[in-house]
């Protein structure tokens, strides 16, 4: 069912470096709200790397299966996280220039003013057909080896990614349909 989102390939030379599947025996995470944890319940989950061939780790991505009949119940939890998450962080500012939608996925999320921190951006992708919410962790490098100096530099990148990886999983979802009426 994760397939689509975990066999992906850039044209900028992004590449999957590493997918794990959820350890066993993992089926539910917390997370914090402005009204106390809540608690995400998972039908299956990996964890997918991209990294480009030279540097270090660019994002760190969570795709996760909901339970369908939970499904509008955890995707206002994981709002809600986001909410609590930009709340706590005066750092952080919207990423409002991002459209709402990108290849169907409904989008959130937002990026910290600076390049300081571990993580740059966090951004949540909505798969309401097949109730599937990713997380997405845009992560921070070594100043000398990132591909970005300036955070205009990391927003293009930010947008690159988002909109390949978008077009990807798109992709990957209309051969598996066509592969699976054959």
């Amino acid at each position: 069912m994760l397939h689509a989102y975990e066999s992906c390939h850039f044209q900028d030379g992004l590449q999957v470096v590493q997918v794990d599947a959820l350890p066993p025996g993992v089926q539910q995470r917390s997370v914090d709200t402005m009204t106390g944890p809540k608690t995400i319940k998972m039908v299956a989950g990996r964890r997918i790397m991209l990294a480009y061939p030279t540097g270090s780790y660019v994002a760190n991505i969570k795709p996760e299966v909901l339970p369908a009949d939970l499904w509008g119940l955890q995707k206002q939890a994981l709002l809600d996280e986001l909410t609590f998450l930009l709340a706590s962080d005066h750092a952080n500012v919207s990423g409002s220039e991002l459209p709402e939608h990108l290849q169907g996925l409904e989008l959130h999320g937002f990026d910290r003013s600076s390049l300081n921190g571990n993580v740059l951006g966090f951004y949540m992708l909505f798969d309401d057909a097949r109730h599937i919410a990713t997380s997405v962790y845009l992560l921070n490098q070594d100043p000398l080896t990132r591909s970005f100096q300036t955070v205009p530099q990391y927003r293009e990148l930010r947008n690159r990614l988002l909109s390949s990886y978008a077009g990807c999983i798109a992709q990957n979802q209309a051969l598996d349909r066509f592969t699976s009426k054959r």
